[in-house]
């Protein structure tokens, strides 16, 4: 398939980028480095989202050329999904309009576009896109090579999670030394670099910390109140899930996060033989087999009830 797709994007003039709604650094980073691919190949290139990029992202490489707006109505040759296939994924309408194709490695991606290249063995898309340059012959510069680095460090939890692989090392090596950076740097970028503001909203989240089923399921909260007075975003709570899930003897953290009253968007993360996705489907979501996510519509405390029920079932 990434053979298909370097062939029509070749033939391509112009070509439009879009990641998918609340973009995370796998989906960012991904559709920098090809936007910047297809622009040394000297295609007119325009990435075009519907959401900003949390801070950090927008410090990566090339960020700048990320317009808040539809695709529609220009006309395009292509438009590439990174990571959502549909138009609720990506927040783009009236995508039947164009040639699409879908890079995604989630297991539950849509095949809705003309070309799909769906990988679940991929730790993140940014591999693939990695892939992908071979196939399209172009070099790797400083940006191309720190936006997919970027990419993957983030999808694996800086090579910590359970889908790092040996080709995830592999590519990130070559990365760096044909890229010519650091891995700190953007280790830091990525990481290191909260405005105070967004720790004193961490606490408020963190201080939700809640267990069930004899501690092996934590559970963590946002409301909407926590960003009162704060120039942040909910979306800039998306890291947080990696300091709860830390916990020892933790298989399944829930975070809860707010979006209107009476709705929440769940992220699951899970560990060993617990099945992250397993519980996301059975509300109608989706993901990989540690991580996942859904939205529940309803009281939250009856919410949790129904989910513990769920993952009950796995944990025996």
């Amino acid at each position: 398939m990434k053979h298909r797709i370097a062939e029509k994007l070749l033939s391509c003039r112009r070509i439009a980028i879009s990641s998918h709604v609340r973009p995370d650094a796998d989906s960012i980073g991904s559709g920098l480095a090809l936007a910047l691919m297809l622009k040394e190949l000297g295609k007119e290139v325009h990435y075009r989202n519907i959401d900003p990029a949390p801070h950090p992202l927008q410090q990566l490489p090339g960020y700048d050329m990320v317009e808040y707006r539809q695709v529609g109505p220009t006309p395009f040759d292509a438009v590439v999904l990174i990571e959502g296939a549909t138009e609720e994924r990506t927040g783009q309408k009236k995508l039947s309009s164009y040639f699409t194709i879908n890079i995604d490695h989630h297991a539950t991606s849509s095949h809705d576009a003309e070309l799909n290249w769906v990988d679940p063995e991929a730790a993140a898309v940014g591999e693939l896109i990695y892939e992908l340059a071979g196939e399209l012959g172009v070099e790797f510069t400083h940006d191309i090579a720190f936006n997919l680095y970027a990419a993957i460090a983030s999808d694996t939890g800086s090579f910590r999670y359970s889908n790092t692989s040996y080709q995830s090392l592999a590519i990130a090596a070559e990365l760096v030394l044909k890229g010519g950076f650091s891995p700190c740097d953007v280790g830091n970028l990525l990481f290191n670099s909260n405005p105070p503001e967004k720790i004193h909203m961490m606490t408020k989240v963190l201080s939700t910390l809640d267990f069930a089923l004899d501690n092996r399921v934590a559970m963590i909260e946002f409301h909407r109140s926590f960003l009162a007075g704060m120039n942040l975003r909910e979306i800039e709570t998306e890291d947080i899930i990696a300091v709860a899930r830390s916990v020892a003897g933790v298989q399944c953290l829930l975070f809860f996060k707010e979006i209107e009253d009476q709705l929440f968007r769940v992220s699951v993360r899970s560990r060993d033989h617990v099945s992250a996705q397993r519980i996301a489907q059975t509300f109608a979501g989706g993901g990989h087999h540690h991580a996942a996510g859904f939205f529940y519509h309803g009281d939250l405390e009856r919410g949790k009830e129904e989910i513990l029920t769920i993952i009950h079932q796995q944990i025996l």
